[in-house]
């Protein structure tokens, strides 16, 4: 099955992908060590190119890994959830507790570390 995507899902998703290659890795470091030569050679003009081209990866890559990040969260949650739905003695009441408040998610976290706790017969 085929989703239709958008030119954001596709940029984003190449970018995460190439991000995560070797290629990467060179670059940054091909553009620190340009930092560094340009910091202690005292060019003003070579400090900020490369101060300029590293803030600039750097601000461009944020979105992208961050839209990444969230779309394979979401895409996880599915999946725990069809799971929670499928399994006869799971709470359907969990499906989409992602989108509670920090205080709800601790406290189904805490009754269910109680809940574990006495089935297992440990102290608590």
């Amino acid at each position: 099955m085929r989703f239709r995507t958008s030119w954001f899902h596709d940029f984003a998703t190449g970018c995460a992908r190439f991000a995560g290659r070797p290629a990467m890795l060179l670059i940054a470091v091909a553009l620190s060590l340009i930092g560094f030569g340009a910091f202690f050679s005292g060019s003003d003009h070579l400090l900020g190119g490369a101060s300029l081209a590293i803030s600039t990866i750097t601000l461009l890559l944020l979105p992208i890994l961050q839209a990444t990040q969230n779309r394979d969260g979401a895409a996880l949650h599915a999946k725990i959830d069809e799971l929670i739905k499928a399994h006869d003695h799971a709470r359907n009441a969990l499906i989409g507790i992602e989108e509670g408040t920090d205080v709800e998610i601790e406290r189904i976290r805490q009754d269910e570390q109680k809940t574990a706790q006495l089935e297992s017969g440990e102290p608590q």
